[in-house]
C-alpha cells in the first residue's frame, strides 16, 4: 500500500486549495480580481489605461465646473452694470424736461458721471481666482453695437430728436434728391461715412432744411445764392478734438436744383479760421427745394473700437482627457470706452460756429440728451448680446461636462469588469475550497490514524516473533 504516495497527494491538493482559498480572502477584502499584474498581466494593463481615461474625464468636469464658475462671476458683474446702464438711462430721460434747472441738470450730470465711474471700476476689478474676466484680454469677438457699421465704426442714421411746428418728428427724405424728381434722403453718406479715424471726432450730428427765400444769402459768406434754402447742420461732440465747445451750429444757403453737393459744402468744426479743420462727416447733400422745408436726418458717429490688448486672446479650458481637448471662451470688454458711453452728457452745451467762435450757451439740452439716451441704449443692447454670449457658453460647457461624465461611468463600468471580483461566485469558491480544506485535513488525519495501526500491528508481529526463540535481529 503506497501510504507515502497518496499522503503527498492529499498535501498537494490541499496546499492547491489553500492558495485559491487565499486568493478569494483577498478578493473578498479588496474588492479586486486584479490587484496586480501578477494576478492579469494583460487585464491589469487595460485597467490602467481606461483609468488613465477616467482619471482625465473626471479632472475635464471639474475644469468645465470651475470654467462655469468663472462665468457666472463674469455674468452677475454684467448684470450689475445692467442696472447702472438702466439707472443712466432713466437719468437721461429725467433730464429732457424744461422744468429742470441747470442746477438740477448738474446733479443730475454728478450722478451719471459717477455712475460711470462704476461701470469701469467693475469691468477693471472683476475677478476670478485673480484672472481680470472683463477688461478685454479674453475678447475674441467683438460686441456689435446698434450703432456700429460694418467697419466697427462710422456714421449711422439714427431718429432725429428735432419736432417740427406742430410737434411731429421731420421726415427725412426730400423730394427732389438726384435733380429729376425722384425722392431720396437729405443726406446721403459717403462709403462708410466716416474719414480714418485719426482724423475725425465722434460726434452726433443733424441736418435740417429750416426755411426758403426768393433771394437766399449765406450767412457765413454774405453770397447771394437766389433761390434757395436754408440749411443747419448742429454737431455735438465733448471729445476734446471738437472745438471749443461741444456743440457745433452753423447755417448755409443753398440754390433750389442745384444738384447734389459734396462734404465742401459745409465747413467743419476744429480750430480758428485758416487752421486746419477737423472732419466730422463724409456725405452729399441732396438737390433740395422749396418743397423740403422742415425735413431733417441725423447720423450718431462713432468711435472706433478700442485695440484689444496686446495678449488678447480666449481663455482655453481642457474638456476633456487628452491634450488638445480643449473649448475657448470669449468674455468681453465692458468698459465705457468698449460701449461708447465714457463722454455723455445732459448739460446744456455751449455752442460754436463755422470759425471755432463761442456763441454763447445753448437754451435747450435737446442733442445732448438725446445722443445720450442712443448711445445708453446700444450700451444695454451690447450688455445684453453679452450676457447672452456668456450663457450660451455656460450651456455649452455643462453639455461638455455631461458628456464627460457620461464617458467617465462608461469607462469606470469598464475597469470594473476587468478588475472588480464577482463577489457572489468568489463567496461560492471560497466556500467550496474551505470545504475541501476540511475535507483534505481530515484525509490526512485519518492516514495518520491508519499508518499509526499499521505500524502498531507490525510492531506486534515482531514483538511476537522474537518471544518464540527466534534469533534477535542484530
Amino acid at each position: 500500500m503506497d501510504v507515502l504516495g497518496s499522503a503527498s497527494q492529499v498535501l498537494l491538493n490541499l496546499s492547491l486549495t489553500q492558495k485559491r482559498e487565499q486568493t478569494d480572502i483577498r478578493a473578498l477584502a479588496s474588492g479586486l480580481r486584479v490587484s496586480s499584474a501578477v494576478n492579469d498581466p494583460s487585464g491589469y494593463g487595460i485597467a490602467q489605461r481606461l483609468q488613465t481615461q477616467v482619471n482625465g474625464f473626471q479632472q475635464a468636469v471639474q475644469n468645465v465646473q470651475t470654467a462655469n464658475n468663472a462665468l457666472a462671476v463674469a455674468n452677475g458683474a454684467l448684470t450689475t452694470i445692467t442696472l447702472i446702464l438702466q439707472r443712466i438711462r432713466s437719468l437721461v430721460v429725467e433730464s429732457r424736461s424744461d422744468l429742470n434747472s441747470s442746477t438740477d441738470l448738474a446733479n443730475i450730470q454728478a450722478e451719471i458721471s459717477q455712475l460711470l465711474l462704476e461701470v469701469n471700476r467693475i469691468s477693471s476689478d472683476t475677478t476670478f481666482n485673480g484672472i481680470n474676466l472683463l477688461n478685454g484680454q479674453f475678447q475674441t469677438t467683438a460686441l456689435t453695437s446698434p450703432l456700429s457699421n460694418s467697419a466697427g465704426y462710422g456714421a449711422v442714421q439714427v431718429q432725429s430728436p428735432l419736432l417740427n411746428s406742430n410737434g411731429s418728428a421731420p421726415g427725412s427724405t426730400v423730394v427732389n434728391a438726384d435733380g429729376l424728381g425722384n425722392p431720396g434722403p437729405l443726406v446721403t453718406l459717403q462709403g462708410p461715412g466716416v474719414p480714418p479715424p485719426s482724423t475725425y471726432a465722434p460726434n452726433f450730428i443733424t441736418f435740417t432744411v429750416t426755411g426758403y427765400s426768393a433771394n437766399a444769402i449765406d450767412p457765413d459768406s454774405g453770397t447771394a445764392v437766389g433761390p434757395g434754402v436754408y440749411v443747419q447742420v448742429q454737431a455735438y461732440s465733448t471729445n476734446p478734438a471738437f472745438g471749443a465747445a461741444p456743440l457745433y451750429v452753423d447755417t448755409s444757403a443753398v440754390a433750389v436744383n442745384s444738384g447734389p453737393l459734396g462734404p465742401t459744402f459745409i465747413p467743419t468744426p476744429g480750430t480758428a479760421t485758416g487752421g486746419p479743420l477737423l472732419d466730422i462727416l463724409d456725405f452729399t447733400l441732396a438737390n433740395l427745394t422749396q418743397q423740403d422745408v422742415g425735413t431733417s436726418i441725423s447720423f450718431e458717429v462713432l468711435n472706433p473700437p478700442p485695440a484689444a490688448p496686446a495678449n488678447a486672446g480666449p481663455l482655453y479650458v481642457q474638456n476633456g482627457p487628452q491634450e488638445g481637448q480643449t473649448t475657448a471662451i470669449s468674455l468681453p470688454g465692458v468698459s465705457t470706452a468698449d460701449l461708447n458711453i465714457s463722454d455723455i452728457s445732459i448739460l446744456a452745451p455751449q455752442i460754436v460756429n463755422y470759425q471755432n467762435v463761442v456763441q454763447g450757451q445753448s437754451s435747450s439740452n435737446l442733442i445732448p440728451s438725446a445722443d445720450a439716451e442712443m448711445r445708453v441704449d446700444a450700451a444695454l443692447s451690447q450688455i445684453t448680446q453679452a450676457q447672452a454670449q456668456i450663457g450660451a457658453q455656460m450651456v455649452s460647457l455643462n453639455y461638455d461636462a455631461n458628456n464627460a461624465n457620461t464617458a467617465a461611468v462608461n469607462l469606470t463600468a469598464s475597469v470594473s469588469s476587468i478588475q472588480d471580483a464577482n463577489i457572489g461566485a468568489t463567496v461560492t469558491d471560497l466556500t467550496q475550497q474551505q470545504i475541501l480544506t476540511q475535507i483534505g485535513s481530515s484525509v490526512l488525519a485519518q492516514m495518520q490514524v491508519s499508518a499509526t495501526q499499521i505500524t502498531a500491528l507490525m510492531l506486534n508481529g515482531i514483538g511476537i516473533g522474537v518471544g518464540a526463540g527466534a534469533a534477535p535481529i542484530a
